[in-house]
């Protein structure tokens, strides 16, 4: 579902490069700060070298996803891939009330209301939501509010989600009359499972962030005042790991819910040879070992 072009192939065409093993300066402002309003656009980056601030903000809405916001992010993620520097993305949402607060539904009559226009609508949102699941790199979901509907959808499709204490979830369509398409099913339900994914469509239930956490659709909750610092620890330990371990980690992990594909032992053998061969590993082994013979000769 989330095969886009040769987004499983290493960034950039080669293998990853080890860049900065700590956070980069500005991070953690990164995550506080909103970005300024700006008319056209529905998604921010900031671009921190090793690691990517992604905002969603349309505060006004909540920051609601219209037509142009699943086009942008789309667009934003699939660019990702000739960042040869980047080790991880990090999505949020602007202000704190809303990761996002599902669909803009003002934008309905124009965009949902036939089966033309609503083809073409399923169409930037499944490839959202792909160019998401593709990029070879860990995504992380910074929940800091509301996550309803496609934003529920977009969390899923992150690799790991951090949420808010106050944050909810939901995917509440039966109240609008839309359904999901096969690529934001496939994003949830493999997640939380298919059954769960039911419930949350059959109910409308909103869950909070302690009862997401119960189903797996969130992965940590933490105190508001707590999250940024628990973001930006997660991405610390992410950029002292190897690249090419992070890497695999992410991609033959993603194998597991599919049957695997001649394209799939190819992803495997390259990183398998690109994370056993050259200096990166040995140098790792080297130092680790030269830790435990120093921690023996002082005991």
């Amino acid at each position: 579902m989330a095969d886009r072009s040769n987004a499983e192939a290493s960034l950039g065409g080669d293998t990853p490069q080890a860049v900065s093993s700590t956070p980069p300066d500005g991070l953690v402002e990164a995550l506080v700060r909103d970005p300024a309003e700006a008319p056209a656009a529905r998604v921010a980056v900031v671009d921190l070298g090793s690691v990517a601030v992604v905002t969603l903000h349309k505060q006004d809405r909540l920051n609601a996803l219209d037509y142009q916001a699943w086009c942008q992010l789309a667009a934003t993620f699939d660019g990702f891939g000739n960042h040869r520097d980047l080790r991880l993305v990090i999505l949020r949402g602007a202000g704190e009330r809303a990761f996002a607060a599902g669909a803009d539904i003002g934008e309905f009559p124009r965009q949902r209301q036939t089966a033309e226009v609503a083809v073409r609508y399923n169409e930037a949102v499944a490839a959202a939501l792909s160019a998401v699941m593709a990029l070879p790199l860990p995504v992380i979901a910074m929940l800091n509010g509301l996550a309803v509907g496609g934003g529920c959808e977009l969390a899923a499709a992150c690799d790991v989600r951090i949420s808010a204490r106050h944050a909810q979830f939901g995917i509440p369509v039966g109240q609008l009359g839309v359904m999901l398409g096969p690529v934001e099913t496939y994003a949830v339900a493999r997640v939380i499972g298919p059954a769960r994914l039911k419930w949350l469509l059959f109910s409308g239930e909103l869950l909070s962030a302690e009862q997401a956490e119960r189903i797996g659709l969130v992965d940590r909750v933490v105190d508001q005042a707590e999250l940024a610092a628990e973001v930006a620890g997660l991405a610390g330990t992410i950029l002292r790991s190897s690249p090419h371990t992070m890497q695999a980690a992410k991609q033959v992990t993603d194998m597991v819910d599919r049957g695997l594909t001649l394209r799939d032992i190819d992803v495997v053998t390259r990183l398998t040879v690109d994370t056993y061969t050259g200096s990166e590993l040995k140098r790792r082994v080297s130092a680790f070992l030269g830790r435990s013979a120093q921690e023996t000769k002082e005991g």
